[in-house]
């Protein structure tokens, strides 16, 4: 093996730091990855070191000599003349960083020595080309984040956590990594959508959970995300026209009517520009896992993606399995997604149809009054309720769901303006509250809007 593939000096000066009780090189190295030091006795003096460090004891060469006699460990090692050696070594704390970075550079070398031998062989086995290179996509995405086989030390943890809340806190009108919906009441209640967020969107047919999807794309977008949309219920011309309109391009209606006034091609003309600039890919054929992995990792390569959003699951396939039925399939669906979302760290809307039985009300004093929708009428599984971080239902309420004289105030004006009442329940939040929000909906320009605060007109 060429020598670019491991540096023994710098393994050895690594351990001999450590070795000589260094109290700042001692933390580095018990938090290096023992299998990225390549010599066999190397890794067995790494283990001696954390060894002690777990026992809160010293290190030097004392200790670790006898720890290695202690757990039979020191002919592995090389003899107590050569864990000598290492220890005399040592001589320039100063450049332990170096040291690892070539460790680190090293291994990473080897591994993708061995995924390109691995690669290789599955081409010569005839294997397919696309599940070839999304496999080959992988390891190097694995390759890249390894470190301590993946754990994270709470003085880590803390690290990072007080640095996304110092980011959260100076948010106001700065980018943030957070997904934002553009509306200010949903914002507020939820914070916006973080990375690895499996969200599902649920509603009864034609009550609008497309465009709340939308809403967030095209906002993502507008921050900088790049937004993969899989939409398997319309094709590129429908959703655009629905972008249209929400962004001031005219009313759906006239768009999608064949008979554009002038003043309205004028208005098109104005937002083409921004809207054509926004970093959404839509995808009209990624109806299996397979394909919205293939798609994500195609711009994973090509940018990188922020957020993708599917509509919707129940429109999906199982490739190549016809022996399930069709629940189980909508399960293994959902949690090939959830991990997806897991694999690249970025969340993943999911719209869900509810089942029929949700639409039907109860009778209350003779008269028949619908019922707020549960993510538990998701339509042929329950691993989607199971797999959400989040789970939000929209639901169009008519006048006699309204539980006062207030709201039905508010119901009525929203109506006089043209306007449809949409309560977003969030019927489940693992990083927060559950809760409603009350929004405006205007379906001819198909966006949601937030109510005002003297709760009677949308702003």
């Amino acid at each position: 093996m060429e020598n670019i593939y491991f540096n023994q000096e710098a393994e050895e000066q690594v351990l001999g730091l450590a070795m000589n009780n260094n109290a700042e090189c001692l933390r580095p190295v018990i938090d290096l990855n023992r299998a990225e030091l390549y010599f066999p006795d190397h890794q067995v003096i790494h283990e001696a070191i954390c060894g002690l460090a777990s026992e809160k004891k010293g290190v030097d060469l004392i200790t670790i000599n006898d720890w290695l006699n202690k757990h039979q460990r020191m002919e592995m090692a090389g003899g107590i003349t050569r864990v000598m050696d290492i220890y005399k070594k040592a001589y320039l704390p100063s450049l332990l960083n170096q040291y690892l970075s070539i460790i680190h550079e090293c291994f990473s070398r080897r591994r993708q020595r061995q995924a390109a031998q691995e690669y290789t062989q599955k081409l010569d086995a005839g294997e397919d080309t696309e599940e070839c290179r999304e496999w080959m996509l992988r390891q190097m995405t694995e390759i890249k984040e390894i470190r301590n086989d993946g754990l994270i030390s709470m003085q880590e943890a803390v690290l990072r956590t007080y640095e996304q809340l110092d980011q959260d806190q100076q948010r106001e009108n700065k980018p943030t990594n957070r997904i934002l919906s553009g509306i200010s009441t949903m914002d507020n209640k939820l914070g916006g959508l973080r990375g690895s967020e499996y969200v599902a969107i649920g509603a009864r047919p034609s009550v609008g959970k497309s465009i709340f999807a939308l809403t967030y794309c095209i906002n993502a977008a507008k921050q900088g995300k790049r937004v993969l949309l899989v939409s398997l219920e319309m094709d590129e011309v429908d959703i655009t026209e629905r972008v249209f309109a929400s962004q001031g391009g005219g009313t759906l209606n006239e768009i999608t009517s064949g008979n554009i006034s002038e003043q309205t091609w004028v208005s098109m003309a104005g937002v083409m520009g921004p809207i054509a600039s926004l970093p959404i890919w839509y995808s009209t054929t990624a109806n299996t896992i397979e394909k919205v992995r293939r798609a994500a990792y195609s711009l994973y390569e090509n940018g990188g993606v922020d957020m993708i959003a599917i509509d919707y699951i129940q429109l999906m396939e199982v490739q190549n399995n016809s022996r399930i039925n069709r629940q189980e399939e909508i399960s293994k669906i959902s949690r090939g997604l959830r991990l997806l979302s897991s694999e690249l760290k970025i969340p993943i809307l999911v719209l869900t149809q509810l089942n029929r039985n949700s639409a039907k009300g109860q009778t209350i004093k003779g008269q028949k009054v619908r019922q707020e929708p549960t993510m538990s009428e998701a339509r042929e599984s329950g691993a989607i309720e199971q797999d959400a971080n989040i789970f939000m239902l929209l639901h169009d309420p008519e006048e006699s769901e309204m539980r006062n004289e207030e709201e039905k105030e508010v119901y009525k004006n929203l109506k006089g303006q043209g306007y449809q009442m949409m309560r977003i329940i969030i019927d489940k939040n693992r990083q927060g509250k559950r809760g409603r929000v009350t929004l405006a909906f205007d379906g001819d320009h198909m966006r949601f809007l937030p109510i005002a605060r003297n709760a009677e007109t949308p702003y």
